[in-house]
């Protein structure tokens, strides 16, 4: 079994570093030191919304309730087909 750092022969020029050992109290302060306008409050609103509908999805929504999907000839192939009595809005 090998012992040692896989690393350790492909980087022989950088050379290891020793960290620190500090309290959990001395950290907490370097933190609020490094930021100081962090008040620990959690934002509620970051990142993508999956829940709300886009341009596409109004789009298809719109296209579901123009049209069926239905068999359209003898050799029982399908296709959407446009329901009549819906007229397009300019």
């Amino acid at each position: 079994m090998k012992t040692g750092d896989r690393n350790a022969t492909k980087m022989q020029e950088i050379p290891m570093r020793e960290y620190e050992k500090i309290t959990l109290t001395e950290r907490h302060k370097r933190h609020q030191q490094q930021h100081p306008n962090d008040n620990n409050i959690a934002k509620g609103k970051n990142g993508v919304t999956w829940n709300t509908a886009g341009k596409h999805t109004k789009k298809m929504d719109k296209f579901y309730k123009e049209h069926i999907y239905t068999f359209v000839d003898r050799d029982m192939n399908r296709a959407w087909v446009r329901v009549a009595g819906f007229e397009e809005e300019e």
